[in-house]
């Protein structure tokens, strides 16, 4: 931001930091309407990308005795080497937002092209669908999809408000690659489709 004359104005940030920023303006555009919204969500369509289950324990326990939460998501991201964070975006409105938002621990199946079935059942709001069938458990007890291509288990490192969802990253405390070279699950125009190595 700049003060009147153009000198670069001063930010202090926690921690002490100062940063001397460049002159730059900022827009604000009109509140999107319901059209405008639409066509964001067809523009950001034409992004492919892979799609995965994120699944943790309700109860916080470990073992088969203990219960399973799992969603689809396609919004998973990788953020940072070191340390290893991923992000993905839970939905405010979500029906199990509290629970997603609570869950200390957690796993990310990526899944495979033949895995379509499976990423329709989650994708389903609640637990009405789950199969136990569809999981098995790690060493550290976290469920993640059986037949999945890789899987990351991640222990909540921070969250964020960003609109109508939040951001949660995950620190990786664990990860595993299925043997084989099968294509990925990918999600393309609001399709699902085939990912090739």
């Amino acid at each position: 931001m700049v003060a009147a004359g153009g000198t670069p104005l001063e930010i202090r940030y926690p921690f002490g930091q100062m940063h001397n920023l460049p002159e730059y303006s900022v827009s604000h555009p009109p509140i999107a309407d319901a059209a405008r919204q639409a066509e964001f969500r067809r523009l950001m369509g034409l992004f492919a990308t892979g799609v995965c289950v994120i699944a943790f324990n309700r109860n916080d326990g470990k073992g088969s005795d203990s219960a399973i939460s799992a969603m689809t998501i396609n919004s998973l991201v990788s953020v940072s080497l070191d340390p290893m964070l991923l992000c993905w975006s839970l939905q405010n409105d979500a029906s199990q937002y509290e629970e997603y938002l609570a869950a200390e621990t957690f796993s990310f199946s990526i899944l495979a092209d033949g895995q379509q079935v499976l990423a329709r059942r989650y994708a389903a709001r609640g637990d009405t669908a789950l199969h136990a069938d569809d999981f098995g458990r790690s060493d550290a007890g976290l469920p993640f999809v059986k037949g999945a291509l890789a899987t990351f288990e991640c222990r909540r490192w921070k969250h964020y408000p960003a609109g109508d969802h939040t951001m949660i990253l995950g620190e990786v405390e664990a990860m595993s690659n299925a043997d084989g070279t099968a294509p990925a699950l990918g999600f393309f125009e609001g399709r699902f489709c085939a990912i090739e190595a």
